[in-house]
């Protein structure tokens, strides 16, 4: 193969990663915190988290519940629990990715 065609891969790498960094999600924040309520029915925690007041999180089909990085039920979750819960913004509504069982 020439080198004149060697180059070709490189610049497709550049430009399709270039590309999708504008389609991938907002940012991800963690919090740590602690569980004040739990809505099995509406599947949403509520969670305590120190300088920032109450999240209410409404959970989704792919959030996940870990704890000792195993994926747990949701009825896992329980008041007076600490927490890290993972969110992306989606409008003004966190929306939780990840809430991981610190305890």
């Amino acid at each position: 193969m020439s080198f004149s065609k060697v180059w070709i891969v490189p610049v497709l790498f550049v430009v399709v990663g270039c590309g999708s960094a504008e389609e991938s999600p907002m940012d991800t924040e963690a919090y740590n915190g602690t569980i004040a309520k739990v809505d099995a029915e509406a599947r949403e925690v509520h969670v305590e988290v120190p300088d920032e007041g109450t999240m209410e999180l409404a959970f989704t089909d792919t959030t996940q519940v870990l704890k000792n990085f195993l994926e747990v039920p949701f009825d896992s979750l329980n008041t007076d629990r600490k927490v890290r819960v993972e969110v992306v913004e989606t409008g003004n509504q966190p929306t939780p990715t990840t809430v991981t069982l610190l305890e």
